[in-house]
């Protein structure tokens, strides 16, 4: 199966993440994100996020692009991924 563009538009708290973006050795929000996803949805999911937020930033409306192979309709995704 293709892999499926879906646009995703999060809030989260930052103060326990170093930042956005995935880095070895630790917690990021795209790090914790894509974890949760792949185990949902098949190893072959991930996220890409339109911007970057540093160590402790939150966010509000941040927007990204998920990319999946799963055949899960996309309404069934928010639920799925709390």
């Amino acid at each position: 199966m293709a892999l499926r563009n879906i646009k995703l538009t999060i809030a989260y708290d930052g103060s326990d993440y170093h930042g956005w973006q995935i880095q070895p050795g630790c917690v990021t929000v795209q790090g914790v994100l894509t974890e949760a996803l792949r185990s949902l949805l098949g190893p072959r999911a991930r996220i890409c996020g339109a911007s970057r937020t540093d160590a402790g930033v939150s966010a509000v409306g941040q927007v990204g692009l998920i990319q999946i192979d799963s055949p899960i309709p996309t309404e069934n995704l928010p639920k799925a991924l709390t």
